[in-house]
């Protein structure tokens, strides 16, 4: 379970419902790039033994094919690290009181946004495409009326469940804000 000590501005009594990332099947395509991009060098070494021997014949060209193809290496894992990085650290926490939304931008940018439950006017889920429908995964987008009119978890599992859970937590919040609103009236009112 997610501990929400280290999560910023920390809520009494809240609790954490679900800790969302993006579904495993996204990461194919990477895994795929990393696999093409492993072999693309020893492929085109074995053409070049097969069909070209004499550029290999060369100290100097061999030496420059050497270090192309590390420096082709170095930028591909930094690529595909990258990448994994990105699908890694995003992540959206729904609580008991409020929503987040961790994005990681880059290797070293990340934004993290807050959206309090009882602000929420609309929750969809999407689900297009035979894998999706399949997998079930997909997206669901959240609106607001606040500064951040939309919040939106890009290929999460099961997104009709998750924004059915959000709407009915977000009705509690919102329920427990109009009491305290209320209270708050009243108080105003005796004075």
């Amino acid at each position: 379970m997610l501990s929400l000590k280290h999560l910023p501005n920390a809520i009494p009594d809240e609790k954490v419902i679900f800790a969302l990332r993006r579904h495993y099947i996204t990461l194919f395509s990477l895994i795929t790039s990393m696999i093409v991009l492993i072999v693309a060098p020893f492929l085109i070494q074995q053409y070049l033994v097969r069909f070209q021997p004499e550029i290999l014949g060369d100290p100097t060209t061999v030496a420059i094919l050497v270090i192309a193809g590390s420096i082709f290496f170095l930028f591909a894992w930094l690529f595909l690290f990258q990448n994994y990085i990105d699908y890694d650290l995003d992540m959206w926490i729904v609580t008991t009181k409020r929503i987040l939304n961790i994005e990681q931008t880059g290797l070293f940018s990340r934004t993290i946004s807050e959206l309090r439950l009882y602000r929420i006017q609309d929750v969809t889920s999407s689900v297009k495409g035979f894998i999706h429908m399949m997998l079930d995964y997909g997206h669901v987008e959240i609106q607001t009326a606040g500064e951040q009119p939309r919040f939106l978890f890009e290929d999460i599992p099961h997104p009709n469940a998750v924004a059915k859970a959000i709407l009915e937590y977000a009705e509690i919040d919102r329920r427990e804000h109009l009491d305290e609103a209320v209270e708050e009236f009243a108080m105003i009112d005796k004075k």
